[in-house]
């Protein structure tokens, strides 16, 4: 594996969300061709980061969400989401971050997500361990709901799943990246989505298996990262959670006859 100098994500990630912070004052949202919500923060964003990596590592390619794929696909790709959470965002909601990932290998080799209306920092490397602030993350497993629980969906899995046969609180930040982050540090006690884009979820990832949690399509098939970087998203429904409770809510929930997800 590449030799991953994480102390450079970092402040890369804390320099592109601190700088985002300043520019709010002038956002310009606009539409993009699939309805989804882009600002000039987001593009922006994007080539400062993308820069900082050809500088520092000119061998490896790069993709972002708003201009796509750069390099030989063959070498270790960074995968980017500028501003994970845009919508948030335009609407003056503070959960919104920058996602920087690595992936080589078919696996996530590391990465940073910093969310910069906390001033929090989550980080991971593979085989290191995964960290908010300085702190180890190590989420408690469980093995029943509790009503009290904070269940993590996205707003496609509350439409397409049968949440109401789980007990326990539903949430939806509305930042992939910032919900799976939360997981790895039980904030939320686990997270469901679906067709989920590898650069929101490229450093995510690894942050999340080595806090000891896992990721598993409800199908019980495999959960490929080779797979995403070749669909550019997930392929179906998935839960990440600590074992014991990912098992649970693979037992329990179910895609309704009524709903795909899109």
């Amino acid at each position: 594996m590449s030799a991953l100098d994480i102390e450079f994500v970092k402040a890369l990630a804390r320099e592109a969300g601190d700088r985002a912070l300043t520019m709010l004052s002038a956002m310009q949202p606009e539409y993009k061709a699939d309805g989804s919500y882009v600002t000039h923060i987001d593009r922006q964003t994007e080539e400062l980061i993308r820069e900082r990596i050809a500088e520092r590592y000119p061998d490896h390619s790069f993709q972002g969400e708003e201009y796509g794929r750069f390099g030989d696909p063959s070498r270790p790709l960074w995968c980017v989401d500028p501003i994970d959470g845009t919508t948030n965002m335009v609407y003056g909601l503070t959960h919104w971050c920058v996602s920087i990932g690595l992936i080589e290998g078919g696996e996530a080799a590391g990465g940073a997500v910093y969310i910069p209306n906390t001033n929090e920092m989550y980080w991971a490397v593979r085989g290191e361990g995964a960290y908010c602030n300085g702190v180890r993350l190590a989420p408690p497993d469980r093995t029943a709901i509790h009503g009290e629980d904070t269940l993590g969906m996205t707003s496609s899995s509350v439409k397409t799943l049968n949440p109401w046969v789980l007990e326990g609180r539903i949430r939806c930040i509305g930042s992939i990246a910032i919900e799976f982050v939360y997981t790895a540090h039980g904030r939320l006690c686990s997270h469901v989505g679906c067709h989920e884009g590898i650069n929101d979820l490229a450093a995510s990832l690894c942050i999340c298996t080595e806090a000891g949690c896992v990721v598993e399509y409800l199908d019980g098939s495999e959960f490929s990262i080779q797979d995403m970087v070749a669909r550019g998203k997930t392929r179906g429904h998935f839960v990440v959670a600590p074992p014991e409770f990912a098992r649970v809510l693979r037992s329990r929930l179910k895609v309704t006859q009524t709903g795909s997800a899109a």
